[in-house]
């Protein structure tokens, strides 16, 4: 199972590679992009006479500035920035989504990557499918030895999106297979080997004003009795991404976790949108240090 490292690093590379096309698709050939119309000599044009009627229908003064002339809106210097601004999403789901990226701290690592697949539109309820394959190793002290626990997870998720505007909820539910192996070998571990189960999952994204966020994410499954939660709030920072506060907690048969930070979300190059979080951890067995989180999704 530990080739799931390399499909979990999947998610990232597949990632950059249509970045890198995309970029690529877009560079200006002038040989190729030259314009086939022929345009008139410019003195073929007539241009006719300006009469009085057109000349009164100018403000010629322009008391009330550029912003006078222009419809109400979000923006009154250009109707792109309104399409602008809707197009930063800050995390809500499109046609399709390829995602990956890691968790670490001193005590533990993880890869993940996957892919969702969307039956609506980007602003329509609608079926969701999530495919999602991770690789986690932890550290354990016990008496004078040291345990790594290699643990391999995948699952197949479907459910429904529910959308209203900037309110989204997602609840999935399916299949869940986990393999554990411990370095040094303990075969008395209960969960030791492969085992399936149900794991289900619910997600929401909310934006009460056009600049704040709130998001929050819950899961379940029957492996181990393992769950977990995350809440975080953001503020929408020049435009390009959110930031603010996240806490998160998860628990199984072994240990729990409890974590406090600060997340980054949306921030997009190109086609891509990534996060990042770190911040303070702790868990039942009196350790504590510095996680960090970073992730990229490409949306379609």
């Amino acid at each position: 199972m530990r080739c799931v490292w390399v499909v979990g690093a999947f998610g990232l590379f597949a990632i950059l590679i249509a970045q890198a096309g995309c970029a690529a698709a877009q560079t200006f050939d002038p040989a190729l992009d030259e314009p086939e119309l022929e345009l008139p000599e410019p003195s073929s044009f007539d241009l006719g006479t300006v009469g009085q009627p057109d000349i009164a229908s100018v403000d010629a003064n322009d008391d009330e500035g550029l912003s006078g002339d222009l419809s109400a809106g979000r923006n009154n210097f250009s109707p792109l920035a309104d399409l602008a601004a809707d197009r930063f999403s800050g995390g809500q789901g499109h046609g399709s989504l390829l995602f990956g990226g890691y968790d670490l701290w001193r005590n533990g690592a993880s890869l993940y990557g996957g892919f969702e697949w969307f039956g609506g539109g980007a602003a329509e309820n609608g079926p969701v499918v999530r495919l999602m394959l991770s690789e986690a190793l932890e550290r354990y002290q016990a008496g004078r030895f040291t345990y790594i626990n290699d643990i391999s997870r995948a699952s197949v998720l479907a459910g429904w999106r529910f959308k209203s505007g900037a309110f989204e909820l997602k609840i999935l539910a399916g299949p869940d297979l986990e393999n554990r192996a411990s370095m040094p070998d303990f075969r008395e571990q209960r969960w030791r080997g492969t085992h399936g189960g149900v794991r289900i999952a619910v997600e929401s994204w909310a934006e009460p004003t056009p600049e704040t966020m709130l998001s929050s994410s819950f899961y379940a499954t029957t492996v181990a009795g393992s769950y977990g939660a995350r809440l975080a709030a953001g503020w929408r920072m020049f435009d390009a991404f959110w930031l603010g506060p996240e806490m998160s907690g998860s628990s199984d048969e072994f240990s729990r976790q409890t974590r406090i930070g600060i997340h980054l979300t949306g921030f997009e190059v190109a086609a891509m949108e990534w996060s990042a979080a770190a911040g303070y951890v702790r868990d039942s067995y009196g350790r504590s240090g510095i996680y960090s989180r970073l992730g990229a999704s490409l949306r379609r």
